[in-house]
């Protein structure tokens, strides 16, 4: 502790703060000089009992120290000590001058434990004295004597005047260092500042304790002896409490931990089994998952799904030629491709290889053309930068791509056929739905590849047709309401037919 007041910790509180504390401790002082100068002098018995609450009180630190100070260093608000038994039952019992020595010293006592600054200890000793003074003028005042051979009436008086002194001795001391937590840490709430309800109960029962004792010694000197292994005890036995709370806090956190960490394990591991690493798209597993329950809930809502199947011409020879890092960047733009044309409710997957599909949710066959062809065209005029085999920088193209200006343009490899088919006119599940598609893929690549078709179910088997003959019949006997949307409509109400398409 620096010797040189101007050095002293106190002045790097708040200019409120310290005028707070500063006067709280003026006015205390006043009123102890007064309170000395009114009391009568001890008697030999009065030292007698001083010194008994002064040895109890110090065999009371010495078998408690080290729970004390755990207890201390593990209070979130101010801590509350079992000192008040000795200086309450002071207060009660032992003139002015008596009562103010054995704080002194009890606060020199608990000073290694609370390791308190210097403007700390003198303030909460002030407060002490506070409440001691107004105890004494509430006695004087009030005229009630404080022995255990008080009959009728007079005993409870008595019990009353008690009670009413613990409730001043302890919420003066609560508001004293409430206002001056409150004024150095403005941010702190007052329940925070009061303490916890257990600890406030805890006070409460060492005033009554204290209450108790001061009555057992204005007839018997020693009582104060035999409170000590009871006081020690229940000591003890917080801490004890304590550590098991703070055993079962710690312990119930790490399972939280532990939960936390298992679902996000659990939520890591679900959507690695139901996600495409390549492409970022769901996989097979997730398709048949997450697409089946999709197509099933608008079925229920009395929906058309659209179901495309998407393959990539010639994929093959993008691997044999340049090699398979330059098929997984194409791949990879595929899937890019696919999340930009879909909307949030859509589900988009990677069914194995070079093939994908995507299930349209609320969406007819000739929105689903629409999708379609725009998704076809995005492929066709895609460029991506890869490298070949032998890890040169190599441009691949869409085949539908235009040629760059008085550049050199990569080679034009890229493209995907379409196959379409709906739920429920090709069947009420997702699979039966995707059958259809496939079949549809295979007329588009044996009519030449990079376009779309559509496959449709009437009494006659499973029909296919070309996407542009079934825009045309649209165009003549329907009405697409998509609405306009990035490259082109995108909105999916109403469920025009088809079948004009297939009568031709």
């Amino acid at each position: 502790m620096p010797l040189l007041p101007t050095r002293w910790a106190i002045w790097s509180l708040p200019a409120r703060a310290i005028a707070y504390l500063l006067s709280v401790e003026a006015v205390v002082l006043v009123g102890v000089v007064w309170m000395l100068s009114n009391d009568h002098l001890p008697t030999t018995g009065d030292w007698v009992r001083t010194a008994t609450l002064a040895t109890a009180s110090l065999a009371h630190h010495i078998a408690v120290r080290r729970a004390e100070e755990e207890r201390r260093d593990s209070a979130r608000g101010p801590h509350m000590d079992l000192t008040s038994v000795w200086t309450f039952a002071a207060v009660l019992v032992l003139p002015s001058v008596c009562t103010v020595t054995l704080i002194m010293l009890i606060r020199m006592l608990i000073q290694p434990i609370a390791r308190r600054k210097l403007y700390q200890l003198v303030f909460s000793t002030a407060e002490i004295l506070a409440s001691v003074l107004a105890v004494r003028v509430l006695i004087k005042l009030t005229g009630v004597a404080v022995h255990p051979s008080a009959t009728g009436l007079d005993d409870l008086v008595m019990v009353v005047v008690l009670a009413v002194a613990a409730v001043i001795y302890g919420g003066i001391q609560a508001v004293a260092v409430g206002g001056a937590i409150k004024l150095t840490q403005p941010g702190t709430r007052w329940r925070q500042v009061l303490g916890s309800r257990e600890d406030n109960l805890l006070e409460v029962t060492t005033l009554g304790a204290g209450a108790l004792l001061g009555v057992l010694m204005t007839g018997h000197w020693a009582a104060a002896l035999l409170a000590v292994v009871p006081v020690s005890m229940a000591n003890i036995m917080l801490d004890r409490t304590r550590q098991r709370h703070a055993y079962l806090h710690r312990l119930l956190g790490e399972q939280q931990q532990l939960l936390d960490e298992q679902q996000q394990r659990h939520q890591q591991l679900t959507e690695d089994a139901h996600t495409d690493y390549r492409t970022g798209l769901l996989n097979s597993n997730g398709l048949a998952e997450y697409g089946e329950r999709l197509a099933q809930r608008c079925l229920q809502d009395g929906q058309e799904v659209t179901v495309l199947v998407i393959d990539l011409d010639h994929f093959k020879s993008i691997n044999d030629t340049w090699g398979h890092p330059a098929g997984n960047a194409v791949l990879a733009e595929v899937g890019r491709v696919l999340r930009e044309k879909l909307r949030p409710d859509d589900l988009a997957a990677r069914d194995g290889g070079e093939e994908f599909v995507v299930v349209l949710a609320d969406t007819s066959t000739s929105e689903g053309v629409v999708v379609a062809e725009r998704i076809r065209s995005a492929i066709a005029t895609l460029t991506v930068i890869t490298k070949d085999k032998r890890h040169n920088l190599i441009s691949l193209r869409g085949r539908s791509s235009a040629d760059p200006l008085g550049g050199r343009s990569g080679p034009k490899a890229i493209s995907a056929s379409i196959g379409l088919a709906t739920i429920p006119n090709c069947g009420t599940s997702l699979g039966m739905a995707q059958h259809s598609a496939d079949t549809a893929v295979y007329e588009a690549k044996e009519r030449g590849r990079n376009q779309v078709w559509v496959a449709r179910q009437d009494g006659g088997g499973l029909r296919m047709c070309p996407a542009d003959a079934f825009s045309e019949a649209e165009q003549d006997g329907g009405d697409d309401r998509r609405g306009p949307g990035p490259g082109g409509p995108t909105g999916r109400s109403g469920s025009g037919s088809s079948d004009a398409a297939l009568a031709s």
